[in-house]
């Protein structure tokens, strides 16, 4: 079964926090006296800092030697935060020993403490038997958190690129840097001292989790982000280390610590260091590759290198350290935490933003059920309230300060999405195409912030394209608007995305879309001046062409009133409200008979079929009336005819028109001088079928002319 990642972390992190459980088991199982005590090693004594009132050891007081506990000299030895330093096994035998001495001293029931000077005490007490979880010192939390988020960390990658051998070489770092913290959170937060048994072996878990540490980040450096070696030699390191830890746990060959830990640790990572530097020769054509391996190398050598400089070294050479080897561990902790940044800025390990919802809302989880805990077992509240309180501060403070971290990690701005498309529209709107290009570049440089934005690209993509391995993102043409490729994001500070990619896809619809509703309003703007001068040929002129034929002066005011009612028609786009099939057709008649009437020429009108109450929408009228208006402009100019019949066939859902006349036909080599079958007004007649989905066919009668339309009732629409 293939578990989801956040299956993985929480499975990862229930290990975790048992380790965890079982270090503060070990932890607090042991004798507790409630004295702070330190090593000064400069008088070679064990020092008291305070003393619990509430302590076993009250009466003892602070500023003085702690000088020996039952008649067992302290020295300042006892107190070493990390064995390791011992200068061979036999002294670190010793140290064990006098451990297990004094552990021994403690567990039973009455122990006698004595104090230098300048208070020269003497009492005996009985150890408590477990110590306070309260005084374990932050030395002890702070190596608690390193390996729990080593642990995380490396598991969040890992679940998400199972596949890849980095991953999973970072998750074997997480799983050492628990293994090595854990029990030097133990052995380096004690009071006093613990059982001899116990040291040793939580001194060798410490060994094994730093040099498998060091085994895991010396193998991912050498394959990723390009493989250096074959893989059969990647088995070689671990095996030699191996071998190495078992004489180290064993106290064989070797002669000490510095030998068995310290230095096998500082040789892998200078070996490290030595893999970064080929590994940037091997990516010198790879700048994506490059920019993660600079990033991934920053973070180890600040963290795990600070960490060899403060610690390792001076050990390996037989020196101090000069900070706390709990405290010094936080700069590990720092490398985990870049590697974290690492994948939100430089996409490391290829993983991208997404990645950081599942470790949130984890991180979501985890903190509610140990405000619970808390709230439980310090507050001592009941478990529902306890519960409800928890979800409340998880609310109002975990999700929004989440929501911030996220925002600062992955360098998201917030854009305004308004603003942004009054922008696009404003470029699909411009008409000028030198500056609709700069409007456009202008627009993409505001969103991604480019270090070079430019129209040169060796691809067109049909759509927004990630290339160079992130380092661009080439945009295809929108329009008359070229390509673009877009270079280094956000001022080189990070690697284009899937989800630069996706935001590309929306503002380039955006563009898109803004174009092609401009060119549909064009469009429209031209089909509406094409069809104002079909209907200024159309109506307008043919019933000045009628008035000015007519020789009755009332007959001419009323063709002329006629013309300008038609003239606001076609202004205001409409021909007046719907009329049934009847009414339309009765209206046509009178005007067709009025302008034939006013040349002598007869009209023969014969309507068949039903439909007479059928609503006409006005389009259709005023298209049926320009229709005959032409034809009969036609031919009282062209056809010297005595007679002209109109056929109105209405049955079924279409409309049949007929016009025939006895004039002198049509002749296709007089162009100019015979039928306007070249000029505007029959082709003008085609256009208005053409949009009402009909017909048109005219042919010679031998004699006369004639014309046949044809079209649908059911247009609603000019």
């Amino acid at each position: 079964m293939r578990l989801t990642p956040f299956r993985i972390l929480a499975v990862a992190a229930s290990f975790g926090f048992f380790a965890a459980w079982i270090a503060l088991a070990v932890a607090h199982n042991q004798p507790y006296l409630g004295l702070g005590l330190s090593p000064k090693s400069g008088i070679g004594f064990v020092w008291i800092n305070r003393a619990d009132p509430k302590g076993p050891a009250a009466a003892l007081k602070a500023d003085a030697p702690l000088e020996a506990i039952n008649g067992m000299e302290l020295q300042a030895a006892d107190l070493v935060e990390e064995p390791d330093v011992a200068e061979s096994y036999e002294a670190l035998a010793r140290f064990f020993n006098r451990q297990d001495q004094i552990a021994s001293m403690l567990h039973q029931d009455e122990v006698t403490l004595s104090s230098g000077s300048p208070h020269n005490l003497r009492i005996t007490l009985t150890p408590e038997r477990s110590r306070p979880i309260s005084t374990l010192p932050p030395v002890f939390w702070t190596q608690i958190v390193l390996g729990l988020a080593g642990l995380l960390i490396g598991t969040w990658v890992w679940s998400l690129k199972r596949g890849e051998l980095a991953a999973r070489l970072l998750a074997l770092a997480g799983l050492a840097a628990l293994v090595a913290a854990f029990p030097s959170a133990i052995y380096g937060s004690r009071e006093l001292a613990l059982p001899g048994h116990l040291f040793h072996t939580l001194s060798a878990m410490n060994h094994f989790g730093t040099l498998a540490f060091c085994v895991a980040m010396t193998v991912l450096f050498l394959v990723y982000p390009k493989r250096l070696v074959r893989p059969a030699f990647l088995w070689v390191l671990p095996l030699a280390t191996g071998a190495i830890w078992v004489l180290d746990t064993t106290w064989l060959i070797i002669p000490g610590p510095a030998v068995g830990l310290h230095l096998p640790a500082v040789v892998m990572v200078f070996g490290i260091l030595v893999s970064a530097f080929f590994q940037h020769r091997a990516t010198r054509n790879d700048p994506a590759a490059r920019t993660a391996l600079r990033w991934f190398t920053l973070s180890f050598g600040i963290g795990v290198g600070t960490f060899v400089i403060l610690i390792l070294l001076p050990n390996l050479f037989g020196m101090a350290p000069a900070v706390s080897q709990g405290y010094a561990a936080l700069f590990v902790l720092l490398f985990f935490v870049g590697v974290a940044l690492g994948v939100a800025r430089y996409r490391l390990f290829e993983l991208e933003d997404w990645a950081f919802s599942i470790l949130f809302y984890f991180g979501a989880v985890i903190l509610l059920v140990l405000l619970d805990a808390a709230l439980i077992m310090l507050v001592a509240l009941e478990r529902a309230p306890a519960f409800g309180l928890s979800l409340i501060l998880i609310a109002l403070i975990y999700l929004p300060a989440r929501d911030r971290l996220a925002r600062r990690l992955t360098r998201k701005s917030d854009i305004d999405r308004g603003e942004l498309f009054r922008r696009i529209v404003d470029v699909a709107l411009t008409k000028n195409e030198a500056r609709q290009e700069d409007g456009w570049q202008q627009v993409l440089r505001e969103v991604f912030d480019p270090l070079h934005l430019g129209g040169e690209t060796q691809i067109e993509p049909a759509e927004p394209r990630i290339v160079d391995e992130g380092l661009a993102l080439v945009l295809p043409r929108v329009g008359s608007l070229a390509p673009v490729r877009l270079s280094y994001a956000q001022g080189g500070r990070r690697l284009f995305s899937p989800r630069d990619k996706r935001f590309a896809v929306e503002i380039r619809d955006m563009l898109a879309h803004a174009i092609a509703s401009r060119d549909a309003y064009e469009k429209g703007a031209a089909e509406e001046r094409r069809r104002i001068a079909r209907d200024m040929h159309d109506n307008i002129g043919a019933q000045l062409l009628s008035a000015l034929h007519s020789d009755k002066r009332e007959r001419k005011d009323t063709m002329i009133r006629e013309t300008i009612s038609d003239l606001r028609d076609i202004i205001n786009n409409t021909a007046g409200n719907s009329k049934s099939l009847d009414e339309a057709l009765a209206d046509l008649r009178v005007e067709v008979l009025e302008r034939l009437a006013a040349t002598d020429i007869e009209l023969e009108w014969r309507h068949e079929g039903g439909g007479h109450n059928r609503l006409m929408a006005p389009n259709v009228i005023f298209s049926l009336r320009s229709i005959l208006r032409e034809a009969v402009s036609n031919t009282i100019r062209h056809s010297d005819a005595q007679k002209m019949a109109v056929r109105i066939d209405t049955q079924g859902e279409t409309l049949q028109l007929t016009l025939l006349d006895d004039g002198k036909g049509y002749d296709p080599s007089r162009r100019g001088n015979g039928r306007d079958t070249q000029g505007n007004g029959l082709s003008n007649i085609e256009a208005r079928l053409t949009a009402l989905q009909g017909r048109l066919s005219f042919d010679d009668a031998k004699p006369g002319f004639v014309v046949h339309a044809e079209f649908p009732f059911h247009q609603s629409s000019n």
